[in-house]
């Protein structure tokens, strides 16, 4: 191709004649840059010298790409194909690889989707509603009225908001009891989660080992009334770490403090503690970050969000269980322990260190096993 000259005609006639001649269904010349566009003819200028060549773009049959010289241009993208190309063996159809677009998927529905749209409907009633109190708040409190609006929880963390009730009680939501997580394939209760979050949406997190009404809405309660468990089964498993490794946050033990619990204790905390901090994300919102994936990491989030490292959880776990300066909490847990362990119970003041060590350690080694299960789920 380099020897030759391309000849860049324009004149209808001489068009007309190359059709004629070589029986081309053309549709133009080309002038030299442009020769990888199509393929040159012989012949087709017999009043030029001999390397003077005509250059002729032209479809294929079936009109599915270009007819080229495979000898000399690349079917970049495609391949060539014979038998569709006017010309010698040489000129072939290059036709470029195509996809078929695929139309967009719709996602596969989750099983939390209908739990994600009750929490949505809440929070835009809640917007409606209007009032004193923040939208993600008055969700929280619809969430546990039912059976966390008690006159202990009113002294813990305050009542609802009665006419917000109503007001959604005349919409005529239907309210659902929970979901079934993803992670673990257990139901999960509605109630606790709100009750929970609400308490650590008003109440925040204490600081250094201290422990406050957030963590007694949670996990704090919890941890008493297992600590009251203890107490019960003491003579069939006096100790008391063993026993948290036995018993505490398994899937289908009988306790006060199952992994149900620590899932709702997990949420509850961790969208509870980001709502605090923005008060302008929306729970509706914050639930479905964690449906989409946000499970996968919760108890990571919780455990090291609140708790730190197992040494700091230690501390903590004695600080629920040990007398404080706020009286309801005092109160409180004397009430939680009895309750599982009797009037008679040995409550926690009264163990010797080295028992509230074996069992506060246990407590911690406990949840940073969880952890460390769900951290090598994930890989």
């Amino acid at each position: 191709m380099s020897a030759s000259r391309l000849h860049f005609l324009h004149f209808p006639d001489v068009i007309a004649l190359i059709a004629r001649v070589h029986d081309l269904p053309f549709r133009s010349l080309h002038s030299p840059e442009n020769v990888s566009a199509g393929f040159t003819v012989v012949g087709a200028c017999p009043n030029d010298p001999t390397n003077v060549k005509c250059c002729i773009q032209v479809s294929c049959k079936d009109d599915s790409g270009r007819c080229l010289d495979n000898s000399h241009v690349a079917c970049t993208g495609g391949v060539f194909k014979a038998g569709l190309c006017p010309g010698g063996d040489n000129v072939q159809c290059c036709q470029k690889a195509t996809t078929e677009p695929k139309p967009p998927s719709s996602p596969a529905p989750k099983p939390t989707d209908p739990f994600v749209a009750y929490i949505r409907r809440l929070y835009d009633l809640a917007k409606q509603y209007g009032g004193n109190r923040p939208a993600n708040q008055l969700v929280m409190e619809w969430l546990r009225h039912s059976e966390y609006n008690s006159l202990e929880w009113k002294a813990l963390i305050g009542g609802v908001d009665d006419d917000f009730t109503t007001f959604v009680e005349n919409a005529s939501v239907t309210a659902l009891a929970g979901f079934r997580d993803p992670e673990y394939n257990i139901d999960v209760k509605a109630s606790h989660l709100g009750a929970c979050m609400n308490g650590v949406f008003l109440k925040g997190q204490a600081s250094g080992t201290d422990t406050n009404r957030a963590d007694v809405t949670g996990w704090g309660g919890d941890w008493m009334t297992f600590y009251g468990e203890w107490r019960r089964d003491h003579d069939d498993q006096p100790k008391g770490g063993k026993y948290c490794l036995d018993h505490m946050c398994n899937a289908v033990d009988d306790t006060t403090f199952k992994l149900r619990d620590l899932i709702e204790d997990a949420d509850c905390y961790n969208i509870g503690m980001r709502l605090r901090a923005n008060p302008s994300l929306s729970i509706a919102d914050e639930f479905e970050k964690t449906f989409a994936g946000g499970y996968k990491s919760r108890m990571k989030s919780f455990i090291e969000g609140r708790f730190g490292d197992r040494g700091k959880a230690q501390a903590v776990a004695k600080s629920m269980l040990l007398p404080g300066d706020d009286v309801i909490v005092n109160t409180g847990r004397i009430r939680l322990v009895q309750q599982q362990g009797g009037f008679l119970v040995k409550l926690p003041l009264w163990l010797s260190d080295e028992d509230m060590d074996d069992l506060t350690k246990g407590f911690a080694d406990r949840l940073f096993g969880i952890a460390q299960s769900e951290n090598l789920a994930s890989q």
